[in-house]
Formats: C-alpha cells, structure tokens, sequence
C-alpha cells in the first residue's frame, strides 16, 4: 500500500541562529498563523498534526513555537542542532499546515485613548489588556526577530509576571537585559513603581 503525500505548503527561506542557543529561527516563504502565536510542547497536540508528532517523534525537541512567517524550535540540547537542523528543516517542509489563528493578542489601538495617570487604579485584569497592547506595539516585534515571544501570565498590582516563549524561554538575556527593557518600557509608559518577573 502506498504512503499517502501530501503537497508541500511552506518553504523554509532562510534558518537564522537565535540569542538561544538551543533554538533556531526557520524564517517561511509565507503565514503560517494569521494572527497570535502558538506554543506546541510535548502531548499538546492534537493526534492528528503530523506537523508536531514528526517534531516530537525526534526525542530531542523541547518547544516549538510560531508566529506570523517563523517557526522556532527549541532542542533539549545545542549540541544536536549539528545533526538535526537538516531533519528539522525536512519536517517542516513536509508536514507543517496552516494553523488557525492563535493566541488572541490586544489591538494596540486601545492605547491611543489610553490616560496612563489612571493605570495604577485600574483592576487587575484590565492591567493585563493594557500591558499586552504595550508589548505588542513594542517588545514583541523584537522578540519575533529573535524567534520567539511572551505572554502575560498576571499582573498583581505593581507586579506582572511572564513567560517567555519559543527561543527567548531559555535565553541568557531573558532573565537580565531583555527583562530590565521590558520593565523599563513598562515602567516609562504606565507606572514606574511596576516590577517585572518571569514565571516558569
């Protein structure tokens, strides 16, 4: 019985290293998820994304993230990237399909009424909302050259914490400068009184 093939879809143009070094960035010739980004770990995907069960089949992937035109994969160690970049590349040039849009991310435009004197006493979730549009319309970007991202896990009162997605997850600036910008960018824009810590 023949194997059923399916088309390829996406073409990887372009693979760039990453501050990470167990992570590498594979640049595609188009979107791969419309909007949001989508972090796939161990068991969290669906049986039949061949996609993710080929990655994970390796035995060596530890996190595999997209967003707009990439896809970061993250290694359990860098050692192995000498042998499995090519395997990698493969894989998702045979198996990767659109997903649906991902995580839902805050429309920067809410910004732009925005009077931060009122932020210190605003509830809680409606600090994540106004945190989210300010890391999308800045620090994000900048991670996604990077290859990867983060989400907004809480805000208690002047504390937000974070987890760092894709290659940025285990970044040695992750938890240095890259923290001190992010919280500096906060603190400059909405309270300078906010403190910012990763969650793992």
């Amino acid at each position: 019985m023949m194997q059923e093939t399916h088309p390829k879809i996406f073409s990887v143009e372009e693979i760039e290293l990453t501050p990470n070094p167990r992570s590498v960035k594979f640049i595609l010739d188009q979107k791969v998820i419309d909007s949001g980004s989508k972090t796939i770990e161990e068991g969290g995907y669906l049986e039949s994304d061949s996609f993710a069960h080929n990655l994970f089949a390796l035995d060596i992937v530890d996190v595999v993230y997209l967003r707009e035109n990439f896809v970061s994969v993250t290694l359990t160690s860098a050692d192995l990237w000498v042998i499995f970049k090519d395997k990698v590349k493969n894989i998702i040039e045979a198996d990767l399909r659109k997903y649906a849009d991902g995580d839902d991310e805050v429309s920067s435009s809410i910004l732009d009424d925005f009077d931060k004197e009122k932020y210190p006493h605003l509830a809680d979730d409606e600090k994540v909302i106004i945190i989210d549009a300010l890391l999308d319309s800045a620090i994000r970007p900048a991670l996604a050259n990077d290859g990867g991202g983060l989400e907004v896990i809480e805000v208690e009162g002047h504390i937000v914490r974070i987890r760092y997605q894709g290659a940025c997850g285990g970044c040695p600036s992750a938890t240095g400068g890259t923290l001190r910008t992010i919280e500096n960018h906060l603190r400059s824009q909405l309270d300078p009184e906010i403190k910012v810590h990763t969650y793992l």
